[in-house]
């Protein structure tokens, strides 16, 4: 496919794919002069839900792409066409800092008429529960005691905020500047969910170290610091409560990738170790 054709006739010609992407197809493209970005859906996308999101936060105080048009193609194809925005991924401590801050912005939005699916400590405890006996035989023992006790830890929740849920540098454009916002990208798994669960979740893609940086734990500090520099409810967030939910962030990888191995060089063993290691 090399054009697409929009309602009212408009045609959007399609370049070059972007890197990663294991649940859509992801494409710079052109609208007459107007660069774009087109997202096609493959297995698991949910590109409806990613719509819907970006037109609830247009408005908010965080930046985000700009919904342009949405549909399905004549194959049945669901598609989204977005506004390309500037900046650039990063993989240095100051662009994981203004990560974080950027994320911290999502306290400040109001949950009340927000579109996204809700999810209650208590419902959160349990599918958790679910997936670590899931994987449970993966692991060691002692890790999966920790997990049990990370997840006894949060249960006990009851703040819920606008959360990403997919928060790493893959989804985030880094402006290289304090004072200018950042973009956050990939909306499809937002939901009204649990305090902590972005920032521990930033937190261990930093140190799973996709980007191969060689300085996981610096970044991993680095996103920490800058959320709780920025976030209002940073008293909310304890040593023992962010371990929990870094821990929770590395069972969800860990499910992840046993369940939906989208990408063969990523597995669950790998992200288990990584997990092991923090919590020791």
């Amino acid at each position: 496919m090399d054009t697409l054709e929009l309602p009212a006739g408009r045609i959007v010609e399609l370049g070059e794919r972007t890197r990663g992407g294991s649940k859509n197809e992801t494409r710079y493209a052109l609208i007459g002069a107007l660069p774009v970005v087109v997202k096609l859906q493959r297995s698991h996308g949910r590109l409806a839900d990613e719509a819907r999101a970006l037109e609830f936060l247009a408005d908010a105080e965080v930046r985000v792409p700009r919904v342009i048009a949405s549909g399905t193609t004549p194959d049945g194809l669901p598609f989204l066409v977005i506004s390309r925005e500037e900046g650039a991924d990063t993989r240095t401590p100051g662009g994981w800092a203004r990560f974080g801050r950027d994320l911290a912005r999502l306290a400040d939005i109001s949950i009340d008429g927000c579109p996204f699916p809700v999810v209650p400590a208590a419902q959160f405890t349990a599918d958790h529960r679910a997936r670590l006996d899931l994987v449970r035989p993966l692991l060691a023992t002692a890790l999966a005691s920790e997990i049990d006790a990370a997840i006894a830890l949060i249960s006990a929740t009851d703040r819920l905020l606008v959360t990403h849920g997919d928060p790493g540098t893959g989804n985030y454009l880094d402006s290289g500047r304090d004072d200018v916002p950042g973009v956050l990208l990939d909306w499809e798994t937002a939901s009204v969910s649990p305090f902590g669960l972005d920032l521990g979740r930033s937190a261990f893609i930093a140190l799973l170290d996709l980007r191969g940086t060689g300085i996981p734990d610096l970044l991993a500090a680095a996103v920490i610091r800058g959320y709780l520099e920025r976030s209002t409810l940073a008293d909310e967030l304890s040593e023992p409560v962010l371990r929990a939910w870094i821990t929770i962030a590395g069972l969800q990888f860990i499910h992840g990738r046993h369940t939906q191995p989208l990408m063969p060089e990523r597995t669950a063993e790998a992200a288990a170790r990584v997990l092991a290691d923090f919590v020791a």
